[in-house]
C-alpha cells in the first residue's frame, strides 16, 4: 500500500475505506466548496495554475535544462503534501489526486459510493470539446453537478444504482477505458472515471512528464507462460507501454516497472494467462507508485 493507504485506508486500500465516502467526511474537509471551485475552473487548474503547460503541447518548459528539472521537482513536491482545511486551495494540487484501479476494485468502490451520477468527462471536454458521459460522480460531487451544467448530459442528470454503475464500468473497460478513482479533496472520494490516453489529463502528465497526479494501481500484471498461446490479444490493450510481443519467443513480455495495474490486458487474454498480482508481493515494485 502507498502512504495514503496507510493514512486513510483503515487497514485497507484508501479507496475501499467506507469512511472516505461519508457525508460527514465531506463536511469535515469542505468537499462541496472545494469540488465546486475545482470543477468550475478545471481548465485553469490543470493547464495554467498547476502545470503551466498544455496537455496538447510539448511541455517545452520541462525540456529546458536545470529550469525544467527545477519546475518538475517543485510541482511534484505538491503531491507529497496534504493541506489542512484552513487555507485549502483547490487551485493547487495536494497529495495524489487519483489512482488506477482494476475492474474488480472499481465495482467494490461503487458499492460504497452514494449517490452516483453519470456525467460528462471533464478531460475530454477540455482537450477535444467532446461530450462523453464516461465519468461517475459521487456524493458531494454529485450534489455540485447541478451547479456545473456543462458536465450534465443533454438528457439531464443520470442517477445510477450500484448494479447499473457496475455494468457501466464493465462496458467501459470492454471499450479499452482505464478506471481511475479520485480524491476530492483528501481523504474524501468524489469520482470514478473511465478514460484513456491521450485525453485523460492526469494520465497524460504522469506518463509524459512523470508528475505524480495519478498513482499506479495496487496490482501489476503477471504472465503465466504455460497458458499463453501467443495470440497477442493483450498487446493492443496497454496504454502505458508495458507490453511488447517477442516474436522470437512467441509470447508477450510484460515490463512490470511500466505497468499501471489497470487489468485491461488480463481481461483481454482468452486463455487467462495474465493475472493481476499485489504490487507488494514483488519487493522491487512495492514502493513504485
Amino acid at each position: 500500500m502507498c502512504e495514503w493507504c496507510y493514512k486513510h485506508g483503515a487497514g485497507k486500500k484508501w479507496y475501499l475505506n467506507s469512511r472516505n465516502y461519508l457525508q460527514d467526511t465531506a463536511l469535515e474537509v469542505g468537499a462541496h466548496e472545494y469540488i465546486y471551485e475545482l470543477w468550475k475552473n478545471f481548465e485553469k487548474v490543470y493547464l495554467k495554475r498547476i502545470f503551466g503547460i498544455s496537455t496538447k503541447g510539448p511541455g517545452y518548459k520541462f525540456q529546458i535544462p536545470i529550469i525544467g528539472r527545477a519546475i518538475h521537482s517543485y510541482i511534484n513536491s505538491w503531491f507529497g503534501k496534504e493541506k489542512p482545511l484552513k487555507g485549502r486551495d483547490p487551485m493547487k494540487a495536494e497529495g495524489h489526486a487519483g489512482q488506477v484501479v482494476t475492474l474488480e476494485d472499481a465495482k467494490k468502490i461503487l458499492e460504497l459510493a452514494n449517490p452516483i451520477l453519470r456525467v460528462h468527462c471533464a478531460c475530454r471536454l477540455m482537450t477535444r470539446g467532446v461530450k462523453d458521459q464516461c465519468c461517475l460522480a459521487f456524493g458531494a460531487l454529485a450534489e455540485m453537478v447541478p451547479r456545473l451544467p456543462r458536465y450534465i448530459p443533454e438528457s439531464g442528470t443520470e442517477p445510477m444504482d450500484v448494479g447499473e454503475a457496475q455494468a457501466f464500468v464493465e462496458k467501459m473497460q470492454e471499450q479499452g477505458r482505464v478506471a481511475t478513482v479520485w480524491f476530492g479533496p483528501m481523504p474524501y472520494i468524489a469520482a470514478l472515471c473511465s478514460c484513456e490516453l491521450p485525453e485523460c489529463a492526469a494520465t497524460r502528465v504522469r506518463t509524459a512528464y512523470n508528475l505524480m497526479s495519478l498513482y499506479k494501481g495496487e496490482y501489476v500484471a503477471k504472465l503465466d507462460l504455460s497458458k499463453c498461446t501467443g495470440c497477442q490479444a493483450c498487446t493492443t490493450q496497454c496504454q502505458f507501454g508495458a507490453i511488447s510481443f517477442n516474436a522470437s519467443m512467441g509470447h508477450p513480455f510484460i515490463d512490470q516497472w511500466k505497468c499501471f495495474g489497470c487489468g485491461l490486458c488480463a481481461q483481454a487474454c482468452p486463455e487467462g494467462a495474465i493475472q493481476m498480482v499485489d504490487r507488494l508481493s514483488i519487493p522491487a515494485l512495492k514502493e513504485v507508485w
